[in-house]
């Protein structure tokens, strides 16, 4: 299946918008149009006058390194002077009779897509990768695995590569599922004699499948046969030239109870995380929520927002549509202050983490175990400091703001997925062990009331 150079090209004026700050850009997909050349990498360009041709010239640079990125190799620029014919505007059908005719089965939903997806430091790589896939299926990465915890964004990303395949190319099967459903359609088939007709739709009918949840199938009982059914499906997928794009909590080689076939083959392709957002990325995430839901929110109303809700992207947006509702029920404007009073649990809470140094946090649980902070920090892994070293790690996750990033690197570990691992082993362990749960709890209200 090959797509041609135009399906991309909205989104890469999506992109130039974003990365300008003019949103004019986005409103250039009716008066140009793009072809792409792969015999020599070459996008032509066709604009109606010399004054768009000089706005696009200025900043060919920028296009092509968006180019570099979506088409997965090094692109060159040709823009033409062309005007596009009224004609051929006015018998433009809508996207909506696009999808229509599209085979695809999946109800993708329509708010999610590249375009209202907000891009920060925090998750610049994973849309790029989806942006590419979107854009050329099964020829840049395949798999594709996306890791990062709930509410950040994976299943808009999957959604939007859904979307952008139905509108730009209709004739192309794509489906959208997660591991239960998938589970649940498998289950159904064994009982009912119809396995067959199971491995046909999963392996045959779609050109690009999107699996969301994937950890689901390593937590059931009785995966063996199912695992090893799901292995086959994504390699019949793969050798077959058909893309696969994989969303999770975990990173593969944390999810427990995964076979060892499946981690192999989740990692042979391109594996990419979404992190907790930065602030600026979340004062964007309000602003653009704020603005789809024609609610007046203020920047710094925005800002105080952005503030109080550090980490569930949902969550935020969830603070933004209850906080227009509040607004509208008591015909007040919405203002730092009136946030606060909403949400004083919530400004206390943050307040109470901001305080918390993790300095503080190391030397507090490093005096209750007797060891040195020093020992803390290090990397000695002798099984003495192990234990405080990763109650450290916990609480510190617990206590402050610091994203897993910052908080790897104060204890100089190799990426926050070990930050992540550590604080899931502590939960694991305060589940059976009664004495490190209340000593746990004993450290963090010392913490809080010292």
């Amino acid at each position: 299946m090959t797509l041609e150079g135009i399906h991309f090209w909205p989104e890469v004026l999506n992109s130039l918008s974003l990365k300008t700050g003019n949103s004019i850009f986005k409103q250039w997909t009716s008066i140009t149009a793009a072809k792409y050349n792969p015999s020599n990498n070459t996008v032509t360009v066709d604009v109606p006058n010399l004054l768009v041709k000089e706005q696009l010239s200025k900043l060919s640079g920028d296009i092509i390194e968006i180019m570099d990125q979506i088409m997965f190799c090094k692109t060159t620029i040709e823009i033409c002077i062309k005007k596009v014919d009224d004609k051929d505007l006015k018998n433009t059908k809508p996207i909506i009779e696009l999808r229509q005719k599209t085979k695809n089965q999946s109800n993708f939903i329509p708010r999610f897509t590249f375009e209202n997806f907000v891009v920060g430091s925090n998750n610049q790589f994973a849309y790029a990768s989806c942006l590419s896939v979107a854009a050329r299926p099964s020829k840049s990465y395949n798999p594709l695995f996306i890791f990062g915890r709930s509410g950040l964004g994976k299943t808009h990303l999957l959604h939007a590569i859904g979307n952008y395949v139905s509108q730009y190319s209709p004739s192309t099967n794509v489906l959208y599922t997660n591991g239960e459903k998938f589970l649940n359609e498998y289950v159904k088939a064994i009982r009912t004699g119809m396995i067959e007709d199971f491995r046909k739709k999963f392996r045959e009918s779609y050109d690009v499948i999107l699996i969301d949840d994937i950890q689901f199938i390593a937590g059931i009982e009785g995966k063996g046969k199912f695992q090893e059914e799901f292995f086959h499906t994504i390699a019949f997928l793969q050798d077959h030239n058909k893309q696969v794009v994989i969303a999770s909590d975990k990173f593969p080689d944390e999810i427990t109870g995964l076979d060892t076939r499946l981690k192999t083959r989740f990692s042979s392709g391109l594996i990419c995380d979404i992190k907790i957002p930065e602030l600026e990325t979340r004062i964007a995430i309000v602003s653009s929520r704020a603005q789809m839901a024609n609610i007046p929110i203020s920047p710094k109303a925005a800002v105080r927002i952005a503030e109080l809700f550090t980490g569930s992207i949902r969550e935020l947006e969830g603070a933004v549509t209850s906080i227009g509702a509040f607004s509208s029920f008591a015909n007040t404007e919405i203002t730092p202050d009136f946030i606060d009073y909403i949400y004083y649990d919530k400004k206390l809470e943050v307040k109470e983490k901001t305080a918390i140094d993790i300095n503080r946090i190391i030397k507090r649980v490093a005096n209750h175990y007797q060891v040195s902070a020093s020992d803390i920090y290090g990397t000695d892994r002798k099984k003495e400091l192990i234990l405080p070293r990763h109650v450290s790690i916990y609480i510190a996750k617990q206590l402050t703001n610091k994203p897993m990033s910052e908080i790897a690197r104060i204890f100089k570990k190799k990426n926050h997925s070990t930050i992540l691992h550590a604080c899931e082993k502590i939960e694991d362990m305060k589940k059976n062990d009664l004495k490190l749960k209340k000593d746990i709890e004993y450290i963090i209200n010392d913490l809080k009331n010292s």
